[in-house]
């Protein structure tokens, strides 16, 4: 795998089977206890509130620590693709969202308590050959990460203004 660093955009990438795969992560610390970012996060419906390109979450089943989802995610102004995945999430650890069709697309939210905070690691991967085929091994890395990683500092900065937004102050 390559590590690539552009300004504050760090993505790895790798070629395989003729396609391409894109991991890109970020970091921040939200003023708010582990248990309400778990909470949030791991209510499949907020993922339309936080996630600039999902337009709309249908919850097709939910269990005790998982939930077959559908997104509809803008992709560009006049398209909107409906994409099925799983959430299973770990009790004020982590929240993982996976796809597969017709992206490969794995995102992994883990939260780490610290102080009266928690910090907050997001890694998105996302696999392009299933969608594209052999001409995922055309598409610039580096152009699919400077892509994901303002919608995943946007999603961050919009969990942490709905959490410390709602804080009690005394």
């Amino acid at each position: 795998m390559n590590t690539v660093r552009s300004s504050n955009l760090t993505w790895d990438k790798t070629k395989a089977n003729n396609g391409l795969v894109v991991t890109v992560e970020r970091n921040r610390h939200i003023a708010a206890s582990a248990d309400r970012v778990f909470a949030t996060l791991s209510d499949p419906q907020t993922l339309a509130g936080l996630l600039p390109r999902v337009k709309k979450v249908e919850v097709l089943h939910r269990g005790a620590s998982s939930a077959r989802v559908a997104t509809h995610m803008a992709m560009g102004p006049f398209a909107t693709i409906r994409s099925e995945g799983d959430v299973r999430w770990k009790q004020d650890q982590e929240v993982v969202f996976t796809s597969r069709h017709p992206v490969t697309v794995e995102s992994h939210w883990s939260f780490v308590p610290e102080g009266k905070g928690t910090d907050l690691r997001v890694k998105l991967t996302i696999d392009l050959a299933p969608m594209l085929g052999p001409l995922a091994a055309m598409v610039p890395a580096d152009q699919v990460a400077s892509m994901i990683g303002p919608d995943l500092d946007q999603a961050l900065s919009a969990l942490a203004r709905r959490l410390e937004g709602s804080r009690v102050r005394g």
